[in-house]
């Protein structure tokens, strides 16, 4: 379905009215939210954010539930911990099926390195290496394994006790990485890019080997990003690309809607979900992904964004000044007869 893409005046045009006929036929519909930006700003919650949660939740004109999930670019940490974590902070129940992070599309790769020897980069201390254990993994390393096992690869750091209760015991001689996945960012760069491109120009895996040119140019290591962090020169880098706005993360998000009107809905026919809307505060990463799958995308004023109009570069279906007002004009023109 076409929409116009429409900007809104300061004040809200499209309040539920009094009087105002609503469908009690559910629909299925959902939407997708951003976090930063849209729910919270710093450490603070936005003051409409409990308010629209509530609202999903069924505080509305037709007591209805409206399927909803949490999508961001941030990670590090665990679906449970993070939903655990919004929980307390906006005091509404967010169940960790409702939050897709910006690695939670590799889940996807599991059934393909389930026993593999992989690489995980990024994150604080051991949190990204037993997210990935927790999606699946069997066999996961970190750099700070690498580092403990040769301290040489990179000296410009100190291996410290820390490091060596962290690092797990392996000959990364003999043993061999078969895949590089980089969850979060990195705290220290330096040292695991290096060891990033140690592994990228080893001959199959094995860390202290080159391979040729030749062997460079028939194969390259699989290598994962969960956001699009770096740019490159020279050789052509070989990668997968995760993370909003690329087209891996709104399918998983999509399967996650699925799963939440699974929930709500006895009827199979109302699991599927033929409208999605998606709520950012980023004209590039948020608007730019919902517009290219086909999501409705409403833009607020609460983080990023701050024109007065629509963006021009990435415009969006509806500009709204926060979360609250958002899910209304949703709910208003999915639900008028």
């Amino acid at each position: 379905m076409l929409f116009r893409r429409v900007c809104c005046k300061n004040t809200f045009l499209r309040k539920l009215t009094v009087g105002r006929q609503y469908s009690t036929q559910a629909r299925p519909y959902g939407i997708c939210l951003d976090i930063d930006g849209v729910l919270i700003k710093g450490n603070h919650v936005i003051p409409e954010t409990k308010q629209a949660l509530r609202f999903l939740n069924g505080d509305n004109a037709l007591g209805k539930k409206i399927p909803f999930i949490l999508l961001t670019n941030g990670g590090g940490v665990s679906e449970s911990a993070k939903a655990h974590q919004l929980s307390r902070l906006f005091e509404v129940p967010i169940s960790s099926s409702q939050i897709v992070l910006s690695h939670s599309p590799v889940r996807s790769l599991v059934s393909r390195y389930r026993d593999a020897q992989i690489l995980v980069v990024g994150g604080v201390g051991q949190l990204c290496r037993q997210v990935a254990i927790e999606y699946g993994f069997k066999n996961v390393v970190t750099p700070t394994d690498i580092f403990a096992w040769n301290p040489s690869i990179w000296p410009f750091s100190k291996l410290n006790d820390e490091h060596l209760r962290e690092a797990k015991e392996v000959d990364f001689s003999r043993e061999p990485i078969e895949a590089i996945m980089m969850f979060n960012d990195s705290r220290d760069w330096g040292r695991d890019l290096q060891i990033m491109l140690d592994v990228l120009r080893s001959k199959d895996g094995y860390i202290g080997t080159i391979a040729d040119d030749t062997e460079l140019a028939s194969h390259q290591m699989p290598l994962y990003f969960t956001n699009p962090d770096f740019e490159t020169t020279g050789k052509t880098l070989k990668y997968e690309l995760f993370g909003k706005p690329e087209t891996p993360t709104y399918r998983y998000a999509e399967t996650c809607l699925e799963n939440q009107a699974a929930k709500l809905f006895k009827d199979a026919d109302q699991r599927s979900m033929k409208h999605i809307y998606a709520v950012g505060d980023n004209p590039a990463a948020d608007i730019a992904g919902a517009n290219a799958h086909n999501w409705t995308s409403i833009l607020v004023r609460t983080g990023v964004f701050q024109g007065k109009d629509n963006d021009l570069k990435f415009p969006a279906d509806y500009v709204a000044q926060h979360v609250f007002e958002a899910v209304q004009w949703m709910f208003d023109r999915e639900e008028r007869l």
